[in-house]
């Protein structure tokens, strides 16, 4: 491609500019010469014709310029344009980011002909198309980019037709499904248009790193592969289609495999080429910390602000023989990781708030006996599970935004289709079509009720006031960023609530505090007394997020605050209580920032 060809390209998908616009002429003003007109008439005359004679001089013809000429202006242009700065590692460590996962090869599809699949020519998801979407997604809030894996899938032994994304035929390649074949950029130079297309609108890009190999890659480099005692590939339990990575030459020595430390050296460089701002380590557990010590900081030898996220979680079995097997979230967090996942997506498998409540505290915790930062993301769905809309539909759905706008040590997370209420059922779970790409495997479906890896359809829900409602609550987070960024969280006690179905806590900072009340049951009202130390029975309760559902009730008192909350709903209330802290004993932990 010529230079200029590459400027009219990445105009055409990158800016709202013509390049055959002519520059604007600018005309004298005849408003800021009215005194001319006051006084002779004579002289009024001629300077006024002089006026009219000096602007048509200034809007005669001027040369044509060719398109080289019109080049160089745009080069000028872009040179003189500041130059894109990386802080992804920074927003990760400060609770900034608000992520949403995305699988390019369904982003922007187009079911054309509305019978809910992805077919034949029917638009399926670009990264040139995906620009299309950029303005939505940042008006609803987001501003990072979760894409899952991007690279060719495995054939054999494949989940159903399409393979899994986290199959990987090459991890240097990119899906060519995902590419414009209309379009003379490099796979490469697309997706750096989409990432440049991100950064204009301050959105970071953060790509999925398979912990795994497709069997198709096993066969071409075993040297890479983990192996059982009988000599056949390692395969992760319930995943038939993956193989497991061997990270060291020789274990008993903890000696790291160098043709995989080369692989994921090669997977980052290509990362920096493409304009991405940091990596999500999938199952990052698969390997040991002595793996990450060195990648991690080969990126920031690229990029300092290079973000990496690792998928690991506290409840997990250690042992060998599990998925994985390494280390626990702290030692990845000691290893160079910004952020990992939490627990928080198995929030519905809790019976009662006080797990919520242990689960915050062990990471604030966590925080003090680490550098500075160490943060995690408030995960209550991944693309790993149902649709959250199978636990308590819309009102469970806003309970749980309502606690990622609120909670400490957090980066909130969604997977695109959240925000519209999508179950992720897809009708055509069990057919076998070459044209669709459909996907059959019960994993992939998860039993019917997940189907986020089927690559013939688009997310989307019927339930658009989930979307208004997380953006509202984004907004709320945005007012009092540095209070949830960097405040105090507060336990706070509870009378007359038997189940422990009332979640209570206060955040605080600086004399401002926050006052969080939810329902975490999603069936019935639930009522309770709240302990709110310094709290007065005058207070004014303004809800700070946007009613839903069915009505709650709510009374300040001296000191406590009375509650029959309605099922999944969540109250934000900002209280004049600039003493809560020293009046909450025992009760008060703090991230260590």
């Amino acid at each position: 491609m010529s230079r200029v060809q590459s400027i009219q390209a990445n105009i055409l998908n990158v800016h709202p500019l013509n390049i055959n616009a002519k520059k604007a002429v600018t005309r004298p003003s005849f408003t800021s010469n009215m005194e001319m007109y006051t006084s002779n008439p004579l002289k009024n005359f001629l300077d006024t014709q002089a006026v009219m004679n000096k602007t048509l001089v200034n809007i005669a013809p001027a040369k044509t310029q060719t398109v080289a000429e019109t080049a160089k202006v745009e080069d000028k242009k872009v040179e003189n344009k500041p130059a894109y700065k990386n802080n992804f590692r920074t927003m990760l460590q400060n609770g900034e980011s608000k992520i949403l996962a995305i699988v390019p090869r369904t982003f922007n599809a187009k079911d054309e002909n509305a019978d809910e699949k992805i077919t034949g020519n029917e638009q399926h998801g670009t990264f040139l198309n995906a620009i299309d979407r950029l303005d939505e997604i940042k008006a609803e809030g987001f501003n990072t980019f979760h894409i899952l894996p991007i690279h060719p899938t495995g054939k054999k032994h494949a989940m159903g037709l399409a393979g899994s994304l986290y199959s990987p035929l090459d991890f240097l390649q990119i899906d060519p499904n995902l590419i414009d074949k209309n379009d003379k950029r490099t796979p490469v130079e697309q997706v750096k248009a989409f990432t440049d297309a991100c950064h204009e609108r301050g959105i970071k890009v953060m790509l999925d790193l398979p912990s795994c190999s497709s069997y198709d890659l096993y066969l071409e480099k075993p040297e890479l592969m983990a192996k059982e005692r009988d000599g056949q590939a390692k395969t992760p339990q319930g995943w038939n289609d993956i193989r497991m990575f061997q990270p060291f030459s020789d274990e008993t020595k903890r000696e790291l495999n160098p043709d995989l430390l080369d692989l994921h050296k090669k997977y980052v460089d290509m990362c920096v080429d493409m304009g991405i701002d940091g990596i999500r380590a999938d199952v990052a557990r698969a390997k040991p910390t002595e793996f990450w010590d060195i990648i991690i900081p080969y990126s920031h030898s690229k990029d300092p602000e290079f973000g990496w996220l690792g998928e690991t979680y506290t409840y997990e079995d250690a042992s060998p023989q599990a998925n994985m097997p390494y280390d626990r979230p702290e030692d990845f967090l000691r290893a160079g990781f910004d952020a990992y996942y939490g627990q928080y997506h198995i929030f519905h498998e809790w019976k009662g708030a006080k797990e919520l409540n242990d689960f915050v505290k062990e990471n604030l915790e966590m925080s003090n006996r680490l550098e500075k930062g160490k943060s995690l993301i408030g995960s209550f769905t991944t693309h790993d599970d149902i649709s959250p809309m199978f636990h308590g539909g819309t009102e469970y759905c806003n309970l749980t935004a309502g606690l990622q706008a609120t909670l400490p040590m957090l980066n909130p997370y969604y997977v695109d289709g959240y925000q519209s209420g999508d179950y992720y059922v897809y009708d055509y779970d069990h057919s076998k079509s070459e044209e669709s790409e459909t996907d059959c495997h019960e994993m992939t479906v998860h039993r019917g009720k997940l189907d986020i890896f089927n690559l013939s359809r688009k997310p989307g829900g019927k339930n658009p006031e989930i979307g208004q409602f997380m953006t509202e609550s984004f907004k709320m987070r945005d007012k009092y960023q540095d209070l949830i960024t960097k405040g105090s969280f507060i336990e706070l006690d509870k009378k007359n609530d038997k189940d422990d179905q009332v979640i209570a806590y206060a955040r605080h900072k600086d004399g401002k505090t926050l006052l969080v009340v939810g329902n975490k049951n999603i069936n019935r009202n639930v009522t309770a007394t709240v302990k709110v130390p310094t709290m007065k029975a005058t207070q004014e309760l303004k809800n700070l997020l946007p009613a839903y559902g069915k009505q709650s009730k709510y009374q300040a008192g001296e000191g406590e605050l009375r509650v029959d909350l309605a099922p999944s709903r969540i109250h934000v209330f900002e209280i004049d209580t600039p003493d809560i802290e020293k009046a909450s004993t025992g009760h008060v932990y703090k991230q260590n920032l």
